[in-house]
């Protein structure tokens, strides 16, 4: 009786050692993430770094129309679901900001699909970094969320597009990484 309670206890132990060291691994790449820049002045903050489409630089600075934006991020991604536009209530109580001036505008799926898409404008650009590791807080809380009932919805989650240009931080959380990442990066190319 005694030594199956061992190896309960050693069990839970050896679990509990392999969810420390694989949140210890995927907080070393989110630091190799946000250190790196690019050329483009759009900044990758995704975990699969997808490099495609960083060439050419807009000069002008202009401001980006955030509906204009969603539209055409919804228009031309491939999304598993339809997303709608959250209320600022709902949106507020999932996605925590380092400040008060910082606006969000967030479109969801269904509940049974991870299908996201988070646009984030931050006008205090000392928040900047806070405000990119609460959405990246935001998309590891989600995907924990998933990983029992719908683990290949938190695969997705997991390989979220995550830029940020300017005072602008997008994430987008569907199948299509790649268009998504294209997509993006040619809409806020210029943006601050």
């Amino acid at each position: 009786m005694v030594e199956q309670k061992d190896k309960k206890q050693l069990y839970v132990l050896f679990v509990c050692s392999v969810f420390v060291l694989a949140v210890s691994i995927w907080a070393f790449k989110m630091e190799i993430n946000t250190t790196a820049s690019s050329p483009t002045g759009i900044e990758d903050h995704s975990s699969h770094r997808d490099k495609a489409g960083e060439s050419g630089q807009k000069k002008d600075t202009e401001t980006l129309d955030i509906d204009a934006f969603a539209e055409n991020v919804l228009e031309k991604v491939s999304f598993d679901t339809t997303l709608e536009k959250m209320d600022d209530s709902v949106t507020q109580s999932m996605i925590t900001t380092a400040s008060d001036k910082t606006k969000v505008v967030l479109y969801m799926g269904e509940g049974t699909s991870a299908d996201e898409l988070l646009i984030m404008t931050v006008n205090d650009e000392s928040r900047m970094d806070p405000e990119i590791e609460n959405v990246q807080q935001h998309l590891t809380d989600m995907q924990q969320s998933f990983q029992d009932y719908l683990p290949k919805e938190a695969k997705k989650i997991d390989d979220a597009v995550i830029l940020q240009s300017g005072k602008y931080i997008v994430a987008c959380v569907c199948s299509d990484k790649d268009t998504a990442g294209s997509v993006i990066r040619e809409q806020l190319k210029g943006k601050k």
